[in-house]
């Protein structure tokens, strides 16, 4: 991140500058943009002009919290004391006296499209153009140009936690396909607790123990075994994996997140595959789409992509089973700050620019199917993930190779 990039995005967009608000702590972007753990107890504001130097407006009594800013974001610092002597402030801060209104970018989403950038509350928003006269608009591309674009070093990091992921999640398959065919009791909660240990011997972290469900468990994508809520894993159930972790090396290291469709037997019922056939057609054509679109000098929006998998979906006649979005964005955190592959949660209008990651995960969850034929409606949840790297001139996949069919554990 660079102020110089910053600059030449706001005059690009015709914007007169960024002003980022925080207060104890709630607008993260602004926290990392000026290279700050912590912004103090009270009200702040930076000014990124369009030219010229940061500038920072901060109470009276932070005047240390704000020795620390990133040396690139470094500026003057103007303090006040008062909640009316901020209001006479805010419009002689960002230099609003011209006759035309400012236009300044903010952590504001329109009608709430993208509640990761939506950092400003209804309040200083009123405040803001209220005392200011200004125009405020969204800055959710410039927040996917400043933090969500990767570096070469954190885009290393995601490929050795990826990895790690695919070598993990072959060794738990392996783990339930040996219990089996031994005639060992096993669950979810074991899987899970198997895989957190794998974790723990790599030195990766993860946020929250990996998905493990079977059958109807699956149908939930949220499902989450515990060691009191967990079922067990027999023959002939689907079980689902989804998991994700990332190294401890660097606070900029990314996560790698994947998922993976197993069958507990040795021939996959017809229902499960035709299932899983529909999503990996859809995650195929997403990849298609925006390969496409990059070799023709494009740059295709997440909304639109999501159209492109969930079109086949549809058309494989499963179009009532989806119950999310295609995929999100990666970073390091789960889920970062850059495009989301949506037109379903939200109309995620970015761009997918070079140096930004995601996941491709279409799926579709049937709670009450009998898959097997057997008379029993276990329910059945489906779905297969990937992680995408946006270059210049095409798109990496980091965690192939990609699943092509279910895999038969027996």
């Amino acid at each position: 991140m660079s102020i110089e990039r910053i600059q030449e995005y706001l005059q690009t967009n015709h914007l007169d500058g960024w002003l980022l608000y925080d207060f104890r702590g709630q607008n993260s972007i602004a926290l990392f943009v000026a290279g700050l753990t912590s912004g103090g107890t009270r009200r702040w504001f930076m000014w990124i002009p369009a030219q010229g130097r940061p500038s920072y407006l901060i109470h009276a009594i932070e005047q240390t919290a704000f020795s620390l800013v990133r040396p690139e974001m470094a500026g003057e610092l103007h303090t006040y004391i008062g909640w009316q002597q901020l209001a006479e402030m805010l419009p002689g801060f960002i230099g609003a006296f011209g006759e035309k209104p400012l236009r300044i970018a903010m952590e504001y989403s329109p009608l709430g499209a993208i509640p990761y950038i939506s950092k400003v509350d209804a309040g200083t928003f009123e405040l803001i153009t209220e005392v200011t006269g200004a125009e405020i608009v969204g800055s959710a591309d410039l927040v996917q140009l400043v933090q969500a674009v990767l570096s070469p070093a954190q885009m290393e990091s995601h490929r050795r936690a990826a990895a790690h992921c695919m070598r993990i999640k072959d060794e738990a398959f392996a783990f339930v396909a040996d219990a089996l065919k031994n005639g060992q009791a096993i669950s979810e909660f074991d899987v899970q607790q198997f895989i957190l240990a794998q974790f723990a011997a790599a030195n990766l972290y993860t946020d929250h123990g990996p998905i493990v469900a079977v059958n109807g468990n699956a149908a939930v994508p949220h499902y989450a075994p515990s060691a009191t809520q967990h079922s067990p894993i027999q023959v002939g159930d689907v079980l689902l994996i989804d998991l994700w972790a990332k190294e401890q090396n660097d606070p900029g290291d990314c996560y790698a997140d994947i998922t993976w469709t197993a069958y507990c037997g040795a021939a996959v019922p017809e229902q499960v595959d035709r299932a899983f056939q529909a999503v990996r057609g859809a995650r195929d054509a997403a990849v298609a789409a925006v390969r496409e679109a990059i070799v023709a000098g494009r740059r295709p929006r997440g909304h639109q992509i999501d159209d492109v998998a969930r079109d086949v979906i549809t058309e494989a006649g499963f179009g009532h089973a989806i119950l999310h979005r295609t995929g999100h964005s990666l970073g390091p955190a789960i889920h970062w700050n850059g495009v989301n592959i949506d037109n379903v949660e939200t109309q995620d209008r970015r761009r997918i620019i070079p140096g930004v990651m995601f996941t491709i995960e279409p799926g579709v969850y049937f709670p009450d199917l009998d898959f097997d034929g057997s008379g029993q409606a276990k329910g059945l949840g489906i779905r297969t993930e990937i992680d995408c790297i946006a270059h210049e001139d095409g798109l990496e996949i980091a965690t192939g190779p990609m699943q092509t069919e279910v895999v038969a554990l027996l």
